[in-house]
């Protein structure tokens, strides 16, 4: 019988640590490796991420019975898998879907890891996938900072911080349009899980509090970079 998912318990303790240190060694190893066998591995967390997003909805809907609102791939997390999946496949690559998704996925994705909007422990399937979707997402971004050595840009900052910002509008006209209980990017509602959005004002005013903590959250995870960027000029 499937057990309630609990947070932080003994299942999502073993979730986490497994992810984090497969994501550790994955990044440290493919230093290791030739630039040739560093581009084959990134095509191949490329072809992962995007087969990933693009199955995952029929395997949902159509496997298992999931309501179509709500598990379209509409999510920030969606879109981060996305462009770092092109990003990993392109050859002539795009500072703009390494930059984007670095901001989404570290902030969005470790978030989502650490806070599941989940119900059931394993073995449901929805478990699974959700820490192999999110924590692939983490992998394709630590693998182009550590490996490719991508970075972001202090420059690039409020660019990535407003295009963020632009996309509530559409994301909210989506979930409009959908109805019933579509609540993409939780614009319309906070995740069914314990999540630091049970700490901001009720739907739909918790934004006031959210967007101007992702920007805090966003800004936190350049700054490892400003502190090297600094050091350098010392």
């Amino acid at each position: 019988m499937t057990e309630p998912f609990i947070l932080f318990g003994e299942q999502h303790t073993q979730a986490l640590t497994y992810s984090f240190v497969i994501i550790l060694i994955l990044s440290v190893l493919g230093n290791f490796l030739s630039n040739k066998m560093q581009e084959f591995a990134a095509k191949l967390i490329g072809v992962s991420l995007l087969a990933f997003e693009a199955t995952k909805p029929f395997i949902y809907i159509y496997g298992f019975d999931k309501p179509w609102e709500t598990y379209l791939p509409l999510h920030m997390c969606n879109f981060s898998a996305v462009l770092i999946g092109i990003f990993l496949l392109q050859k002539k690559k795009n500072q703009m879907f390494f930059e984007l998704p670095f901001y989404w996925g570290i902030g969005g994705a470790t978030m989502a890891l650490i806070t599941p909007d989940l119900d059931f422990a394993w073995p449901d399937i929805e478990f699974f996938m959700f820490f192999y979707g999110h924590g692939q997402i983490l992998l394709g971004i630590f693998f182009a900072l550590a490996v490719l050595k991508y970075r972001p840009y202090l420059q690039n900052f409020w660019k990535m911080a407003v295009i963020t910002i632009l996309l509530l509008i559409p994301v909210l006209v989506i979930n409009l349009i959908i109805g019933g209980e579509a609540n993409y990017w939780y614009l319309m509602n906070t995740p069914d899980g314990e999540s630091l959005m049970d700490l901001m004002p009720a739907p739909p005013f918790h934004m006031l509090g959210v967007a101007p903590l992702a920007l805090v959250v966003f800004f936190i995870t350049y700054i490892p970079f400003l502190i090297w960027d600094k050091t350098k000029k010392a």
